[in-house]
């Protein structure tokens, strides 16, 4: 068995969480790597035998995606290039974590895609949606890389098809301390920006992770540094508290870690926006904005309270791998011998033929 796992790579949480999915899946079939969209800092720990451009964002530094650099920097030529030239019927089928060129170019040819995101979950019919339920967001996230079967992550399990989040073993099994210090990682926000909303509040010591600086520097009770992930893995298991975006990973493991957390959603960005409206359920503060009126008063009070929500999630990297051998051994298969077969049927199949089944299981309905 061939699998390709394909990777978004904008922003560093799809290739975090990948590793050990990846690596559960290699010890039963051979498993060939995909990252497109190149605006991550961090570099996988295994072999990578596709990088691609893709269609990739470029955070801005206001708070949202800079949508002139992201138009500049990606050129459809390139990706219908990529798209045309992946090599996608050398493999079983496609493993796509939020990565819009295996999907296209598979469903382009008839190879099986399986999505295994936390974007796959935003779409289930089972869990709440904020306000407004429909948006430009939300349409575009829902044909930006739709797979014909799915796993969904999400902070709480849903189904047999929506899973808790996956927690790096090195934030599993590394020392949960309180050091005191601050962590923040907000990439869509200029250092400028950031340092004058935590300047006055000198109580903490702060560390920024930087997505716009290339070297460590300190201003007042502020250190910042440059994306680093050995380094941010030390102070998220050290740190008081994690001031982030609404993204799946950073928060799924300071939830795992019981740190106190305040999330700020990306402006435009309908994930982000769902994941926050489901972490408040938690007690997890929500701002608007780092650059709110309120924003010092809030992060202050947080900081000032003793309540924090603690999740105990499994280590379940082989439980997806399990389910994701389960959906080409049952249902994709099954459906790739029915394909075949219809061809020798007569032309009544082709002029009536059977309806499909959309809920069969692997499935979701959204």
């Amino acid at each position: 068995m061939k699998i390709l796992y394909a990777i978004q790579g904008t922003g560093n949480g799809h290739i975090t969480r990948s590793v050990s999915i990846i690596n559960e899946l290699k010890k039963r079939a051979d498993v060939d790597v995909l990252v497109s969209g190149i605006h991550s800092e961090l570099k996988l720990p295994i072999d990578v035998n596709y990088n691609l451009k893709g269609l990739g964002f470029v955070f801005g530094q206001n708070g949202g995606i800079d949508y002139y650099q992201t138009f500049k920097q990606n050129k459809l030529s390139t990706l219908f290039k990529e798209i045309k030239q992946l090599p996608v019927k050398n493999y079983n089928f496609v493993v796509s974590d939020f990565e819009p060129v295996s999907v296209w170019a598979a469903s382009k040819v008839g190879i099986p895609t399986i999505g295994i995101s936390n974007q796959v979950s935003v779409l289930h019919p089972k869990i709440k949606k904020p306000w407004p339920p429909v948006s430009v967001s939300r349409v575009f996230m829902e044909n930006y890389a739709q797979c014909q079967y799915n796993i969904g992550f999400h902070f709480e399990a849903v189904d047999d098809h929506i899973i808790t989040p996956v927690i790096r073993h090195e934030i599993r099994l590394g020392k949960n301390t309180d050091d005191g210090h601050g962590l923040v990682y907000l990439p869509f926000y200029s250092d400028e920006i950031i340092f004058k909303a935590l300047q006055k509040i000198t109580n903490i010591e702060w560390v920024v992770f930087s997505k716009h600086s290339k070297k460590a520097y300190k201003e007042g009770n502020v250190q910042f540094e440059p994306i680093n992930g050995q380094l941010f893995n030390e102070k998220l298991l050290s740190c008081h508290i994690v001031l982030t975006a609404a993204g799946f990973g950073t928060t799924s493991e300071a939830l795992h870690l019981g740190k106190k957390m305040i999330v700020i959603p990306m402006k435009g960005q309908y994930e982000q926006k769902f994941n926050a409206y489901t972490l408040q359920k938690f007690g997890v503060k929500v701002l608007k904005s780092l650059e709110s009126k309120d924003a010092t008063t809030v992060i202050t009070s947080v900081l000032n309270s003793s309540a924090c929500f603690k999740m105990n999630y499994p280590d379940n990297a082989k439980l997806i791998s399990d389910k994701i051998i389960e959906l080409y051994n049952g249902p994709i298969l099954e459906s790739l011998c029915n394909s075949a077969n219809s061809k020798n049927q007569p032309l009544d199949y082709y002029f009536n033929p059977p309806k499909i089944n959309r809920d069969n299981p692997g499935t979701l309905s959204y």
